[in-house]
């Protein structure tokens, strides 16, 4: 899902601050993640299948909170992560009718 641009009514500017607010969580773990475990860096293209991909990152995933529960130090720099959290809107590459109807569905839901 992606923000809505120009939000029009209430419904519609709460799930655009939600929905930011959710991606910046998740750009703050990656960041963590790809700190912790440089595989997980790349150049935005999949060496793998997407199965394969998925199953490392849950494995990264898994391995960092074993380390939190175990108390393993992390020998990388955090200061500054939130600072590099990208706050612009997602850029589409082409419009898809079907994810614009499955937003407003979820909008109509859950915002109304």
């Amino acid at each position: 899902m992606t923000p809505i641009l120009n939000p029009v009514g209430n419904a519609e500017v709460q799930y655009t601050q939600r929905q930011r607010s959710a991606r910046n969580c998740i750009e703050r773990c990656n960041g963590v993640l790809k700190g912790r475990f440089r595989c997980l860096i790349g150049e935005r293209k999949m060496r793998y299948d997407p199965g394969t991909v998925g199953r490392i990152a849950i494995a990264c995933a898994v391995l960092h909170n074993f380390c939190i529960e175990g108390r393993i130090d992390v020998n990388f720099d955090i200061h500054g992560l939130h600072d590099n959290v990208n706050n612009n809107p997602v850029q589409m590459v082409a419009q898809n009718a079907n994810g614009f109807e499955a937003r407003r569905q979820l909008i109509e839901r859950y915002f109304n």
